[in-house]
């Protein structure tokens, strides 16, 4: 038997992980149950047992199940009901499909260079190693952010004691710190990237001139640090294929803004000042994709 590979899922998208897990061996459930009942009984007695499986998917990894049991006797005694379930994580679901998938010959195709994307069709499901990388717009917030901190950090806003109050100790009213132009540009950026439920990242492929990927993040799947573990980090992404790009188009990379709309000459002398700016030493992905190149919808995340 093939081992199981422990995986680490850092970004799922569960429901699509459910459906896939429950579609693959007819049926999953996620629910956790004890329960303990006690009746009262006039007569009789007897016993009753039972055993529910889950879906065979599971068995390898798990002996998991539902057991029931019931006992009662004469003479109104105390009649015990009880029924237990276990259930599986996420990440646990996520490392038995992965599995399972990789078993099945042609369930997931590995893509690595261009020339493994001739076939590809629309909604296959696909698996690609790369080094993710955060779209330019997320790249820029971060770093209105640092140079707000660096700011913040460099002013005193310590109060200062108030002479003119007598008889007891006061401050001078001190003047609200009022917000620097790159907090203020990082806030409309973040409103901007805030009205989507998508947030594309790259994926850059051993050969970057070769093959360009583009993942499209569902926002309700990130944790407050997700964007953060992902980027510049080696991963392997497995998710749907939503778009395949040929060469001679092209696409922004964060089309899903409302940034995409204005004017790219516009948007790259707007980026060129931000990266020839005095102290910038990040740097800022290409904005503008071009194929050939595949978009994703992905299911899992991992290393």
């Amino acid at each position: 038997m093939q081992p199981i590979p422990l995986i680490h899922p850092i970004y799922l998208d569960v429901p699509m992980l459910v459906s896939f897990a429950a579609a693959v061996q007819g049926g999953l459930s996620l629910a956790s149950e004890v329960t303990e009942e006690k009746k009262r009984a006039t007569s009789g007695s007897g016993s009753f047992s039972a055993e529910f499986s889950l879906s065979n998917l599971f068995k390898s990894l798990f002996d998991a199940g539902a057991k029931a049991s019931i006992e009662g006797s004469l003479n109104s005694e105390t009649q015990l009901v009880r029924k237990e379930s276990r259930s599986y994580t996420e990440a646990s679901i996520a490392i038995i499909l992965y599995h399972q998938l990789k078993a099945q010959t042609g369930s997931i195709l590995e893509v690595a260079s261009i020339g493994d994307i001739a076939s590809l069709q629309i909604g296959a499901l696909v698996e690609v190693p790369g080094t993710i990388e955060k779209n330019t717009i997320d790249s820029i917030i971060d770093y209105a952010a640092a140079i707000d901190i660096l700011s913040s950090m460099a002013g005193d806003q310590t109060p200062a004691p108030n002479p003119q109050q007598k008889g007891k100790q006061g401050f001078a009213t001190v003047p609200k710190k009022q917000k620097s132009d790159v907090a203020r540009v990082a806030e409309c950026l973040d409103q901007d990237r805030k009205r989507t439920p998508i947030s594309n990242v790259m994926l850059r492929t051993k050969d970057s001139t070769d093959l360009n990927v583009i993942i499209s993040l569902r926002t309700a799947n990130l944790r407050d640090l997700t964007l953060s573990e992902l980027h510049k980090n080696n991963v392997r992404v497995v998710g749907k294929v939503t778009r395949v790009i040929p060469e001679g188009e092209e696409m922004v990379s964060f089309e899903n803004y409302g940034m995409a709309m204005i004017d790219q000459d516009v948007l790259s002398n707007l980026f060129s000042g931000i990266t020839s700016a005095d102290g910038f030493a990040g740097e800022l992905s290409d904005f503008v994709v071009s194929g050939p190149a595949i978009q994703i919808l992905p299911l899992m995340i991992f290393v």
